[in-house]
């Protein structure tokens, strides 16, 4: 695995685990631009990601993000009401956000998976 900068203009604290993108490619069945104009589930995760960048732990709460239950330092980006149920799985580290899984949500195991995983991606991240 390797940690990488989202170098997309105007984000400054993004990083992602470099599997994310192949992973947000498959669940949303659209290829990963690094400039705009961007296909729709990538538009909505860069405006995600700005709200991210821009304010921290402050965006989470506000529709769209949401704490994991159960979960000290993961966090996920979400919109249930999309025809795709794709899900970013996130943390804090330090004064950056890193990026840790993406996913489609058809059902609870799939989520369970997907924190299971990111949880591993975490303790890769503070190990290294």
């Amino acid at each position: 695995m390797e940690l990488l900068k989202l170098d997309i203009n105007g984000l400054s604290d993004v990083y992602a685990i470099d599997v994310v993108k192949k992973e947000f490619c498959k669940a949303a069945s659209e290829k990963w631009s690094a400039r705009p104009p961007w296909l729709r589930y990538q538009q909505k995760l860069m405006e995600d990601l700005a709200i991210l960048d821009n304010l921290k732990h402050n965006a989470i709460g506000l529709m769209g993000f949401e704490k994991l239950t159960g979960e000290n330092e993961l966090y996920s980006i979400r919109h249930p009401k999309t025809p795709k149920n794709l899900r970013i799985l996130f943390t804090f580290y330090g004064n950056s956000v890193i990026l840790l899984t993406a996913f489609l949500e058809k059902g609870e195991n799939d989520y369970q998976r997907a924190i299971d995983r990111a949880r591993e991606r975490l303790k890769w991240l503070k190990a290294n």
